[in-house]
């Protein structure tokens, strides 16, 4: 009886161990699957954004505590899942990058808990990959006999999504026939082209953020800040050019040179900042006045310039020497080539690496003192895409640019 006892009370430990393995094992399954969940992650495109895929975009989620990063590409519908993940906090990252545009988005502090499915809402925003300052307009047609050419300007607008800084770019009226009947090519004479030249330049002052052009909108740099509307028998056909941003005079830097300045084309509105003279070949106003058809580049602020980037400039037949700047294409941001007529592409002032094309006022010529003017076309898709007013920018003024019948400064700002 007491073996039997014993026997049984043997067995009851037994079952009593293999209980407790079991529970215990139970307990271990539990405490693994307990420490994991899932985390859903859906993208979304910001107010205003369309036509854009959602499809292929990197998808990272890393933990806050170990830095530990996970990492998925969603599908056609923007939507990744992370599963059996440890449990805690984590930062969800959402980019693609494409030719057109940057995607990008986070969400921050994304709680994973145990054995359940979180849902994370991660909104991107896009970014136009060519985005940055361009040349808006170039207005040097002239409007009429009294004003002449003295309300000309050049606009440069924002084409990206965030603020730019101006400072210490320069504008740079590029040298050269037009396509006039009897001109000569500048290419023929000057045959490298891996610079642009001009015989007029000057520089946006400023230490760094004095000159902020906000997204959509534009900066104006007029040859006289002066209101061409006043005392004017036809106002509506002037500009009032007192709202430039900057205006280009040079007659004290002329003279501090020994050279003479042109007071009949250029007035100093103190109220208005002078752009920073550079180089001037001859005592002329910001644009030749001799053409209208004002081909202008914008340089980058990282451009240094000495006597040494100076070249001669001799047409055939001639015995008068230009001396013009050079600019290596390098440092060239944006151009305009902007020439006589609807058939003078052998008269391209930049090289087509830089522009592929040309544009005019006018198809025939005959320009001056119209009141035309060169103006960048808006990008329909791209605005549409990005919600906000984007201008085309194909590195092809004849894709890029239209004639309009009156200067439209400002015309875009959003």
């Amino acid at each position: 009886m007491k073996k039997t006892i014993l026997k049984r009370l043997g067995l009851t430990k037994l079952i009593a161990a293999f209980l407790l393995i079991g529970i215990s094992t139970a307990c271990s399954d539990d405490d693994a699957v307990a420490n994991l969940g899932d985390l859903q992650v859906q993208i979304e495109l910001a107010s205003g954004l369309s036509d854009i895929s959602l499809d292929g975009i990197e998808i990272t989620a890393t933990h806050t505590v170990d830095n530990s990063i996970l990492s998925l590409t969603t599908s056609a519908d923007g939507l990744v899942t992370f599963s059996n993940i440890s449990v805690g906090t984590y930062t969800v990252i959402a980019s693609k990058s494409t030719d057109d545009y940057t995607l990008s988005g986070t969400a921050n502090n994304i709680t994973v808990m145990k054995q359940v499915t979180t849902t994370a809402i991660v909104e991107v925003n896009a970014v136009n990959q060519d985005g940055g300052l361009v040349i808006k307009e170039v207005y040097s047609a002239g409007s009429g006999y009294i004003t002449l050419f003295k309300d000309a300007f050049v606009e440069i607008f924002n084409n990206s999504s965030e603020t730019l800084y101006a400072d210490g770019m320069y504008i740079a009226n590029l040298f050269g026939d037009t396509g006039v009947s009897g001109d000569t090519a500048l290419s023929t004479v000057l045959t490298d082209d891996t610079y642009v030249y001009t015989d007029v330049m000057s520089q946006i002052p400023g230490v760094g953020t004095d000159y902020p052009v906000e997204p959509g909108k534009s900066i104006v740099i007029a040859l006289n800040a002066v209101d061409y509307k006043e005392g004017s028998a036809n106002p509506d056909g002037e500009l009032d050019n007192t709202d430039a941003t900057l205006e280009h005079y040079s007659i004290d830097w002329l003279e501090a040179q020994g050279r003479s300045g042109n007071s009949f084309f250029e007035f100093d509105n103190p109220a208005v900042a002078n752009m920073t003279n550079i180089y001037m070949f001859d005592e002329t106003n910001f644009f030749r006045l001799g053409t209208a058809s004002a081909s202008v580049v914008l340089v980058s602020n990282e451009a240094v310039f000495s006597d040494s980037d100076i070249v001669d400039y001799t047409e055939p037949g001639s015995t008068s020497t230009f001396k013009l700047m050079k600019i290596s294409i390098d440092q060239v941001v944006d151009g305009v080539d902007i020439l006589d007529n609807s058939g003078a592409a052998d008269y391209k002032r930049i090289p087509a690496s830089v522009d592929g094309g040309f544009t005019y006022v006018n198809a025939d010529g005959a320009i001056s003192y119209t009141g035309l003017s060169s103006r960048r076309k808006i990008d329909e898709v791209a605005s549409a895409r990005f919600g906000r007013t984007i201008l085309l920018d194909t590195n092809n003024s004849t894709v890029d640019f239209e004639a309009i019948d009156f200067p439209d400064k400002y015309g875009y700002n959003n």
